[in-house]
Parts: C-alpha cells; structure tokens; sequence
C-alpha cells in the first residue's frame, strides 16, 4: 500500500483533517495534525497499515511546544502535534513502537515533556547527578548551572 493510499485511509478512518504538505519537502511528504489525545489510535491504525518505522520524534519550541513523529513507509509522514502550555505531556508509544523510548526519554530529558506510560524514565544522556533544569527550554526553565570559568580557561593569542 502507498503511503497516499495510508494517509487517506489514515484520515478517513480517524475523521482527521486533510493532511497537509511541508514546504521544500518532495511529494511523497505527508503531515497530519492531530491532538495529543489521539496519538494513540493514529500510532495503533498506523501500525494496522504496516507502517512501524519510527525515524524519530523531534521537539520544537516556540509559542508553544511541538512534537513531530516521523514515519517512513516508502513515503514520509510526520504526525505534527501541539501541546498546551501547563499540560505538557502525552501518552507514550513505546507500548506500539519500542524504540520510540530513546526519543522519548531524550525529549523528556531535554524539554521536559512528560511521556505518560513511558517504561523506563531513567535519564539517558545526562548524569544522574544533574539538577540544572531542561538544558533545551527556552522559557527560563532550563536553569543550567553557569559553569565557573578560571583564568587558564582563557585562550590568548589567536589560533592555536
């Protein structure tokens, strides 16, 4: 089945809105908007069409918080969701799509974002010891530690 063919059965059997298409992306890039509500049953009928290849989730900030969950099935398609701001969080996939944990954990890690159901919420890439925030929030919640810089630390004379 196609990716076009997916996306509208995709559409039709959710009641979504019409899919969208990315500026500067080929033709065979498809973007459905959806609520957090229903990453789920989106994630679950996806995976009906054999459409399991997760590429990864990425995270935006700006107004508000952004999630992209870009799938490939001889075809692109990103589940683009919004989150609101007071209530960021959404149920995990991991339970569908179990390397979806990484991206997860990274993103919670990151921008604290909460993954409800998320099997392992241990910390992936930083220390266990970390207590200085989200490091990639821009809204003054990433409280990373200023770093104390020593004379030696300073670089004299140009290239070296």
């Amino acid at each position: 089945m196609k990716m076009e063919n997916i996306v509208k059965d995709l559409t039709d059997a959710l009641d979504l809105d019409v899919p969208t298409r990315m500026l500067g992306i080929p033709d065979q890039e498809y973007v459905i908007q959806i609520s957090p509500r229903q990453l789920l049953s989106v994630v679950e009928k996806l995976w009906e069409y054999g459409v399991w290849h997760l590429s990864t989730i990425t995270c935006l900030q700006d107004e508000h918080f952004t999630l992209l969950y870009h799938f490939w099935y001889f075809g692109n398609l990103t589940v683009h969701l919004d989150l609101i701001e007071g209530d960021l969080q959404v149920q995990s996939i991991c339970g569908l799509i179990p390397g979806a944990e990484y991206y997860e954990r990274e993103i919670r890690e990151m921008y604290g974002i909460e993954f409800r159901g998320m099997p392992n919420p241990a910390p992936l890439l930083l220390p266990d010891s970390w207590k200085g925030g989200y490091p990639m929030r821009r809204d003054g919640q990433g409280n990373i530690p200023e770093i104390e810089k020593k004379d030696s630390d300073a670089l004299e004379g140009g290239i070296s």
